[in-house]
């Protein structure tokens, strides 16, 4: 029979309030503060594409910090277990600078506000997230800035 090892409780809140802090950090405007939780050779993918290490996860947070100043990310529900913590959050800003695209073209400001429901999926490795997905529609964010199919 199997032993299975129960994952360290501590681990479980302590990796949870990373999370939680590095939202936090972002919605002060503290980029540096929001990057603290991920290893050096972190991988970020999300719909605007992948991001490899510190530098250009910090590059990919100044870009929603410059088009959305004023964005705030509130955190609804955590799930951690294991070295994993699944996180969901509801972003909210206003589009009042330019949003750079991941293909070169940049969306100038519409002063239009967004709501932005995310899940983000952490892997943890030695108190520091290793990879993180992150989810969200990104087209319903376009359409709130009037720039899709059916906006309004």
């Amino acid at each position: 029979m199997a032993v299975t090892t129960l994952p360290n409780r501590s681990s479980l809140v302590t990796n949870s309030i990373a999370v939680k802090e590095s939202i936090l950090a972002f919605n002060k405007g503290d980029l540096n503060a929001a990057i603290a939780p991920y290893a050096e050779n972190a991988e970020v993918n999300e719909p605007t594409g992948k991001y490899v290490g510190r530098a250009q996860i910090l590059a990919s947070q100044k870009v929603w910090q410059t088009a959305f100043p004023d964005a705030k990310g509130d955190v609804t529900n955590q799930i951690a277990e294991g070295e994993q913590v699944l996180t969901e959050a509801i972003f909210r800003g206003t589009h009042t600078g330019p949003l750079a695209g991941p293909n070169g073209t940049t969306i100038p400001a519409t002063n239009k506000k967004v709501e932005m429901r995310i899940a983000f999926v952490d892997s943890f490795k030695d108190g520091k997230i290793q990879r993180e997905r992150a989810y969200y529609d990104l087209a319903g964010m376009m359409q709130q800035l009037g720039l899709g199919q059916n906006s309004k």
